[in-house]
């Protein structure tokens, strides 16, 4: 029975507001009343003391004040580097 390979890196920690910034992720949020988007300032909210509280937090709409809803957003890829977002070197034929 052969052993699993170890990761060759550790694992990330996206659990905290500290851990989102320090991996480059996007906190935005949502209000489902009025279709309205933020993305939340982690920096500030570091800042003021918010490092350790895990996601999901509860936050409220500036516009009209109904419950928002969260979203992790991870780093965009830069066009360029390989991966998914470089077009196929061959166009695909239509059928």
């Amino acid at each position: 029975m052969s052993r699993r390979p170890r990761y060759p890196r550790p694992m990330i920690d996206l659990g905290t507001l500290a851990g989102l910034l320090e991996h480059r992720h996007r906190l935005d949020a949502y209000c489902p009343r009025c279709n309205h988007w933020a993305q939340l300032d982690l920096t500030s909210m570091i800042d003021a003391g918010l490092c350790e509280p895990r996601p999901p937090l509860r936050v409220r709409c500036q516009d009209c004040t109904e419950v928002g809803r969260l979203q992790v957003r991870p780093p965009v890829p830069t066009r360029g580097t390989g991966g998914l977002m470089e077009p196929p070197l061959t166009p695909v034929p239509l059928q």
